[in-house]
């Protein structure tokens, strides 16, 4: 799914939700702060906040409070950013599910014109 984007007078331009991880680590290697240094200042686990940054656990209220007052990203960004790109990627899961539909003969027509529309895969 591609969201847009535009800012009056402007064509709408793709928008595409990113994890906060692609938002974090490039603001830590401009600071030269590692991982583990960063995990260590917000008190956390440098394993429980690597499994943060690359998607494979939730950011929590409290951890994105911690992460605004380390480094100054705020902590309303990085959860919007967060649930944005759950949302995000949920609906690019359903858009790619299979279904299996049988149609009499006499509507193939019918169902060839709405995979053209739709741009549906279809086996006959």
């Amino acid at each position: 799914m591609i969201l847009t984007m535009a800012t009056r007078n402007e064509t709408p331009a793709p928008f595409m939700a990113v994890h906060l991880g692609m938002m974090i680590k490039p603001e830590l290697d401009e600071r030269g702060i590692s991982q583990k240094e960063f995990a260590k200042m917000l008190g956390t686990q440098p394993s429980h906040l690597s499994e943060v940054l690359n998607g494979k656990r939730a950011l929590t209220t409290e951890l994105a409070v911690k992460i605004e007052n380390a480094i100054g990203l705020p902590a309303k960004i990085l959860l919007s950013a967060q649930t944005r790109y759950e949302l995000e990627s949920a609906v690019e899961d359903n858009l790619h599910e299979t279904v299996t539909v049988t149609i009499p003969v006499r509507d193939r027509n019918l169902l060839q014109e709405l995979v053209r529309k739709f741009g549906w895969a279809c086996v006959f």
